[in-house]
């Protein structure tokens, strides 16, 4: 059978059976289903229009509403103001080489971003700024192949940035622009994530199927994790809340996501409602995680509850929709279109906002619709679009 997977299909089927029967008996349908259907709008982007899009990481700067794409076609950072939705192309920043991992440092105004010549270029960010929307400076991490994926440690004011090719992770000093350490001896490193519970580092290891540990402090390995299941880790993000976080699985054969303890360093639960995908991110307001499942069976971008860490919905979307961003003023949910010569982005609303926590929980286990009201997934427009 085509389609979703077999155990997709029969809780899909099981749900429509309970429906079915709690119709006739006079019982509401659950708040949730494994898909919800939304209203989708698009933002154009000129420079690469008429083309495929090869977009990579998205970052969002929620203070000033901007949104920043990695653009292979353009070699450069798209800038988005989303300030009124669905959004607006404002201009391309171009790069020295072609750009992968992205992060917006809100404290500094800048946005690093890591390059295919594996160098790592610092962007001014701040709009009050003569130098706004230009590079002001850039280090080389002295890899042979790109610098991929990138995050920040705010207490030793250092980047951490993945050299896959090269089997490193490069420390980058920002107050004096210089690589100050490798990490050598490391796998096809993924995403890197700094932890600001324990001021760690975590790297996802997809030749190991592992979690990686750093110590910034000293720039060493502290240990690998395996995971449990066949992954293939590729997107990773921390609630500092509970020092919980979700696991985004890169593997087309086995279709999971993994929710992760970084406490206790264990598996929480895995889920099969999404997984083949890319880039994960938290945001705090929403209290929610999205997953840019871009391989799952229909492609799909997922959405998570936070605490406990369970699935909610997911929205249909592209097979080319590896990457997710979160608007938290406006509740919008951007990621690339995928269309044919039709390069753009989508963006639709987060049909679950609002829920959250134990209501999330319960609206999961099939609790009705008048007991959870956050967790009422309804057709959503984008204002403005």
């Amino acid at each position: 059978m085509k389609g979703r997977p077999r155990a997709l299909w029969s809780a899909a089927m099981s749900t429509a059976l309970v429906v079915g029967v709690a119709a006739c008996a006079g019982f509401e349908e659950p708040a949730l289903q494994p898909l919800t259907t939304v209203a989708i709008s698009r933002v154009a982007i000129p420079p690469v229009h008429g083309k495929s899009a090869l977009f990579d990481v998205m970052a969002i700067d929620q203070s000033a509403h901007r949104l920043f794409v990695a653009d292979a076609l353009d070699q450069g950072v798209d800038v988005v103001d989303v300030s009124a939705p669905p959004g607006r192309y404002v201009t391309t920043i171009g790069l020295s080489a072609v750009p992968n991992g992205l992060v917006f440092v809100p404290s500094l105004h800048r946005l690093f971003a890591a390059l295919s010549d594996s160098t790592v270029a610092a962007i001014e960010t701040d709009p009050a700024s003569p130098a706004v929307d230009t590079v002001v400076g850039s280090v080389s991490t002295g890899g042979a192949g790109v610098a991929d994926l990138i995050d920040y440690d705010p207490v030793d004011q250092r980047l951490f940035v993945t050299n896959p090719d090269d089997g490193f992770v490069s420390a980058v000093d920002v107050t004096t622009n210089t690589v100050v350490a490798k990490i050598s001896n490391l796998g096809a490193t993924e995403q890197p994530a700094f932890d600001p519970v324990d001021g760690m580092i975590y790297v996802l290891d997809g030749d190991n199927n592992s979690v990686a540990q750093i110590d910034p402090r000293t720039n060493q390995l502290v240990k690998q994790y395996t995971l449990p299941v066949v992954c293939v880790p590729h997107g990773m993000a921390i609630d500092p809340a509970t020092n919980q976080g979700l696991i985004g699985c890169g593997d087309k054969d086995n279709l999971v996501t993994v929710a992760w303890d970084f406490t206790s360093h264990q598996t929480l639960k895995t889920f099969d409602f999404a997984g083949g995908g890319d880039q994960v991110v938290f945001d705090a307001k929403a209290q929610h995680f999205y997953f840019a499942a871009s391989g799952y069976i229909p492609s799909e971008v997922a959405v998570f509850n936070a605490n406990p860490i369970t699935f909610l919905t997911a929205i249909a979307t592209s097979h080319r929709s590896k990457e997710v961003a979160y608007d938290e003023g406006h509740q919008l949910i951007y990621t690339a279109d995928g269309l044919h010569l039709q390069a753009g982005l989508w963006v639709f609303a987060d049909p679950v906002a609002g829920c959250s926590g134990a209501e999330a929980k319960f609206a999961a286990q099939g609790v009705p619709r008048a007991e959870t009201p956050h967790c009422h997934p309804e057709r959503y427009s984008v204002k403005g679009s």
